[in-house]
């Protein structure tokens, strides 16, 4: 088992928080602070594992993948948008425990070989998908985690976006065979993650309802907390 998908399984509680420099609907996220110190706060709260844009929309880069997989604990997933091999082996040298594979832009055998071939590398491959046409007849092999997106990235998370998007692909995005299933995006409050976990999600993905706190400690343990008592309620 991978160390990103047993960080989660062991975790207690599952939450990916991300890091990412800007929003294209909310504009810059940082404010002036550092993404290492962000990423810092985020593991002291409890987050078992991280993720870290790379991509142009989100202002993001590989140096600061980089920086914040030395300077932290704890895997990280690398979220851009993956399509060339060259880019595993220069994700894994910067420190990546996973790479994001898009469903949506990715052909079904384009895709299949990216993650075959990650693997290979020991890199955990993240498949992100966000329609049940992308999810019909794809059969994953073992040491993959796949998540629900709830937003749409033809319009560069400028959507609204909601958990329900995910709940509705639930039992469809299970029977693909992921190790583990992930809610990611659009959860603007602690009680979207919540009703994420109580569906049968093994795990979440927040960053823009945390970078848009003051203090994403704070942030960050509020999600933390509200997760931590429903799952309690439904163990």
């Amino acid at each position: 088992m991978s160390i990103f998908i047993q960080a989660l399984r062991s975790a207690a509680v599952p939450l990916i928080a991300e890091v990412k420099p800007f929003s294209p609907e909310c504009g810059d996220l940082l404010r002036g602070r550092d993404p290492l110190a962000i990423a810092r706060s985020s593991v002291a709260q409890g987050a078992p594992c991280l993720s870290v844009t790379t991509g142009r929309w989100h202002h993001g880069s590989l140096a600061m993948l980089h920086d914040i997989a030395e300077g932290t604990a704890v895997p990280v997933l690398r979220k851009d948008f993956i399509t060339r091999q060259a880019q595993l082996a220069e994700s894994r040298d910067a420190g990546a425990s996973a790479v994001l594979f898009s469903a949506q832009l990715l052909r079904r055998q384009e895709l299949l070989g990216l993650v075959s071939q990650a693997l290979t590398l020991g890199v955990t491959p993240f498949i992100e998908a966000a329609a049940a046409s992308q999810l019909e007849g794809l059969d994953l092999p073992d040491g993959c985690v796949l998540a629900m997106y709830n937003r749409d990235i033809r319009q560069q998370e400028k959507d609204q976006g909601s958990v329900d998007h995910s709940l509705g692909l639930y039992q469809l995005a299970r029977a693909c065979g992921p190790e583990l299933l992930v809610s990611a995006s659009a959860m603007r409050r602690p009680q979207d993650a919540v009703k994420a976990l109580q569906a049968g999600f093994d795990s979440v993905l927040i960053g823009t309802a945390l970078l848009l706190h003051e203090s994403v400690e704070q942030g960050v343990a509020a999600f933390i907390h509200a997760l931590s008592l429903a799952k309690k309620d439904f163990i």
